[in-house]
C-alpha cells in the first residue's frame, strides 16, 4: 500500500481551491440583447454585467467569445466537477519510470469513475468549501477516498478519510515559504484567482481554431433548471496526432517513447451557455486512446451570486497544525 505523507496534502488542497475558482473566471457576461438581471435559485437576482456587444444568439462563436471575455465579478458559484474512465497500467508505468512519484506506485489500470468534487466557491469573500470523493484504487486499500477542503480567512483545513476524521490546519501564507514567493503572490479562492484564467481559455480556443476546430451550435437544453445553449466543437483529430508526434519526436534528450505510441482515437468538447445571462453552465471534454485509456470530465456551474455562507470548522475538529 502506498502511503501519502501528510505534510504534502496542504499544497496539493490548495492547487485544487485555486483550481475550482479558477474555473469560474469565464463566467458574469452581458445577455443577448445587452445586460439584464438574471434569476438565479430561489428568486435571487445577479447584478447585470459592464454594457458590452450584443451576443448574436445564432453565432456559436459570438456565444462562446463573450461567456469567455467575462465582465463583471461574480460574488459566488455551486461548482462540480465529475471524472469517469480508465487509465491504462502501461501508460502509468511508462509514465512512473520516466518521472517517478505516484504514478510509479501504480501496479494496475486506474478507474476514475465516481471521482467528484462539488462545492461552494464565495468569490467575494476568498472563501470555499469543497468535497472531494476519489474512486477506489487498491494501492490506496481498495476503498474510495474522500475529504473535504474549506478555505476561511486565509486559512485552509482540509481532511482525508484515509488519515482520520479531523481537520488539519494550515495558514495559506505559510506556504509562500517553502515556494519562494511573497504573501501576495500566491493566489486564493477569491478574484485574484480568476486572474489570467480567461486569457488562458481563449489561448486554447484559438490553438483549437488554427488546428480546424468549428464550434457548432446544437441546441437549447436544461442545465440546473434554466435554458442554455448547448455548444460543440469538432476536432481535428489527424493535426491533433500530428502535433503530439511532431512533440514527441522533439523531446530533449530523446524522444518520448510513451507519446510517440499514443494516438487519441475519439475526442469530444462541449460547452453549455446559460442563455438570460450568457454564463458558463457547463463544460464536457472526453478522449480516448488505444494506449492511454479514456476520460471524461464534466464541469457544472449552477447558484450564480446566490448567497452562500463559509465557517470554519469548530476547534474541537481540529488537529494541531500539520507539520
Amino acid at each position: 500500500m502506498v502511503h501519502i505523507r501528510r505534510s504534502a496534502l496542504p499544497l496539493l488542497a490548495v492547487v485544487v481551491l485555486i483550481s475550482v475558482a479558477a474555473c469560474t473566471g469565464s463566467a458574469a457576461t452581458p445577455g443577448v440583447q445587452g445586460p439584464a438581471p438574471s434569476q438565479g435559485v430561489a428568486g435571487v437576482t445577479s447584478a447585470p454585467s459592464a454594457a458590452g456587444p450584443a451576443v448574436d444568439p445564432n453565432s456559436p462563436d459570438s456565444i462562446l467569445t463573450q461567456a469567455i471575455s467575462g465582465g463583471a465579478a461574480i460574488k459566488s458559484v455551486h461548482l462540480k466537477i465529475e471524472v469517469s474512465g480508465t487509465i491504462k497500467a502501461a501508460a502509468l508505468k511508462e509514465a512512473g519510470s520516466s518521472t517517478g512519484g505516484l504514478s510509479a506506485a501504480l501496479t494496475s489500470d486506474l478507474k476514475l469513475d465516481g471521482t467528484a468534487i462539488e462545492g461552494d466557491i464565495d468569490v467575494a469573500n476568498q472563501a470555499a468549501d469543497i468535497k472531494l470523493s476519489v474512486a477506489a484504487i487498491p494501492e490506496f486499500g481498495g476503498v474510495p477516498i474522500t475529504g473535504e477542503l474549506i478555505a476561511k480567512d486565509q486559512t485552509l483545513y482540509y481532511k482525508v478519510s484515509m488519515l482520520g476524521p479531523k481537520y488539519s490546519k494550515m495558514d495559506l501564507g505559510s506556504l509562500t515559504k517553502g515556494l519562494g514567493v511573497t504573501a501576495s503572490a500566491l493566489p486564493t479562492p477569491g478574484a485574484s484567482a480568476l486572474a489570467g484564467v480567461t486569457d488562458e481559455i481563449a489561448q486554447m480556443r484559438k490553438q483549437l481554431q488554427d488546428f480546424g476546430a468549428v464550434a457548432k451550435l446544437v441546441g437549447v437544453e436544461q442545465v440546473g433548471g434554466k435554458d442554455a445553449n448547448h455548444i460543440q466543437i469538432t476536432l481535428p483529430l489527424d493535426k491533433i496526432n500530428a502535433q503530439i508526434a511532431a512533440a514527441a519526436a522533439a523531446a530533449s534528450p530523446s524522444p518520448d517513447p510513451l507519446m510517440a505510441s499514443m494516438k487519441v482515437d475519439a475526442a469530444s468538447i462541449d460547452f453549455w451557455i446559460y442563455k438570460a445571462d450568457n454564463r458558463l453552465a457547463k463544460m464536457s471534454a472526453s478522449g480516448a486512446s488505444s494506449v492511454l485509456g479514456n476520460i471524461a470530465l464534466a464541469i457544472t456551474l449552477t447558484n450564480y451570486d446566490v448567497p452562500v455562507t463559509i465557517t470554519a470548522p469548530p476547534a474541537s475538529q481540529v488537529t494541531a497544525t500539520a507539520p
